[in-house]
């Protein structure tokens, strides 16, 4: 950068090639030049030629010297005087208007620069919302229905189904969405049975087993699978207290499992209700027709709206070494021990299954294990798993190989946090408007 050798100030490059001064300091070293002749050649100050000082005085021929109040020049001629002290204010007034268009500038590129920032964060925004509504299933790209037709085409067109096959299942599924009833074909029964009669002929290492009442397995099919593991464990939990008699007027009208579609207008209907507002607007108060992902919340709320108590535990936070939740395991163990101590090594005992989320999936905890160590073990249904290997589990198997599928330890349970939803009664219909008045701001029991 150039600058004036006369005040230090910055030059366009234009001006600096024809003349090392700026205009000002130009004119000044004119007028000193004139003013006093004999100054010409020496600078001693940034403007103009600086004579030593002095009080006005007469020259010695009668002349009378003036001196300027601003660089104590002097000189004989006073209409010189206040020219020169004209060019002194000219000099100030070019200076400041310098520095404002300077701050000008600078305060422009800035505000372009911050706007192109916010422009570029509110892209980055939107694009990261779209990819998480397309995760969660809230991008409008169809639900249950559009799924199930899209991937039998896909299956179609890749050669593994027929066409008559595509029709016949079409028309099946038309029909079950159309009473809202689940048409069972991912269902796999008599689990809980097995279990109980593997674990009394076996005598390895299992001090003792609890098991849930009897649930039936269900599993994703081609119009939830991604998304639909909620919807599927609601159905496990549901198939459940169905077959219990104390949940039978709950329950009346909801004599078979509902359809992943008719659930979702449950849910829907709940929120109506008045039951956790805040969840509701998550979703804009509908899920019907999407892939939306549901939870904990949508559990408790649909449950509670059935008057079926129940609770959710938050287990926050690992309370183990190398991020395990022991404490979560414990919790499981009192929930079906209690009322359920006894000499027998198999506890079949009448508590329904547990919801079990975590991050991005969800199960069904049926049961759990106390080895011979005193190390626990979970027994999971997964949604993932396919009827197929979980109808293995119903032929009897000396070696137990098969419950590697349902088998959890505390070491592979090592997600962040996981919320589990426990049934334990039903309500009054005083106790439901009282759980609906207080889901407003719905809260859960933390662990630790």
């Amino acid at each position: 950068m150039l600058v004036c050798d006369g005040c230090g100030r910055a030059l366009p490059c234009e001006a600096a090639r024809r003349h090392p001064r700026c205009p000002p300091c130009q004119r000044l070293r004119r007028h000193s030049a004139t003013a006093r002749p004999e100054a010409a050649g020496r600078e001693p100050g940034a403007h103009g030629w600086r004579l030593p000082g002095a009080p006005a005085a007469d020259t010695g021929n009668g002349e009378e010297l003036y001196e300027c109040p601003i660089c104590s020049l002097t000189c004989t001629n006073l209409q010189f005087l206040e020219e020169h002290v004209d060019l002194h204010l000219e000099e100030h007034s070019f200076s400041e208007g310098g520095n404002m268009r300077d701050l000008e500038l600078a305060q422009q590129l800035q505000y372009e620069e911050d706007k192109q920032q916010r422009l570029e964060e509110e892209k980055r925004e939107k694009e990261e919302f779209k990819k998480l509504q397309r995760q969660y299933g809230l991008d409008s790209s169809g639900g249950y229905k559009q799924q199930f037709l899209k991937n039998m085409e896909r299956e179609v067109d890749r050669g593994r189904m027929q066409p008559f096959e595509y029709h016949k299942r079409k028309a099946d599924m038309m029909e079950s969405l159309a009473v809202g009833i689940d048409d069972g074909k991912t269902k796999t029964s008599g689990v809980i049975e097995a279990l109980c009669k593997y674990y009394q002929n076996e005598n390895k290492d299992v001090r003792r087993v609890w098991l849930s009442a009897g649930v039936d397995h269900f599993h994703s099919s081609l119009g939830d699978k991604g998304w639909g593991c909620g919807y599927r464990n609601f159905q496990m939990l549901l198939s459940s207290l169905l077959q219990n008699s104390l949940y039978n007027d709950c329950l009346r009208d909801t004599a078979l499992i509902p359809s992943i579609p008719k659930i979702q207008s449950m849910i829907e209907d709940a929120w109506k209700e008045g039951f956790d507002p805040h969840g509701a607007s998550h979703f804009n108060n509908r899920l019907r027709g999407s892939k939306a992902w549901i939870g904990a919340c949508e559990i408790y709320s649909l449950l509670t709206s059935l008057r079926i108590k129940c609770q959710i535990i938050d287990f926050h936070k690992p309370t183990g070494p190398a991020g395990t939740h022991p404490r979560l395991f414990e919790w499981i163990l009192r929930y079906y021990s209690t009322d359920n101590e006894g000499a027998t090594k198999v506890v079949c005992t009448s508590r329904p299954p547990i919801y079990l989320q975590h991050q991005g999936h969800s199960r069904t905890v049926v049961g759990i294990e106390e080895k011979k160590n005193k190390t626990l073990c979970l027994l999971l249904f997964d949604p993932g798993c396919p009827s197929q290997e979980m109808q293995k589990l119903l032929k009897q198997s000396t070696d137990g190989t098969g419950l590697k599928l349902l088998r959890r330890f505390v070491g592979g349970l090592k997600e962040k946090q996981y919320q589990i939803v426990a049934v334990d009664g039903i309500l009054t219909l005083e106790e439901k408007t009282a759980r609906c008045h207080a889901s407003r701001v719905l809260t859960s029991e933390k662990i630790p």
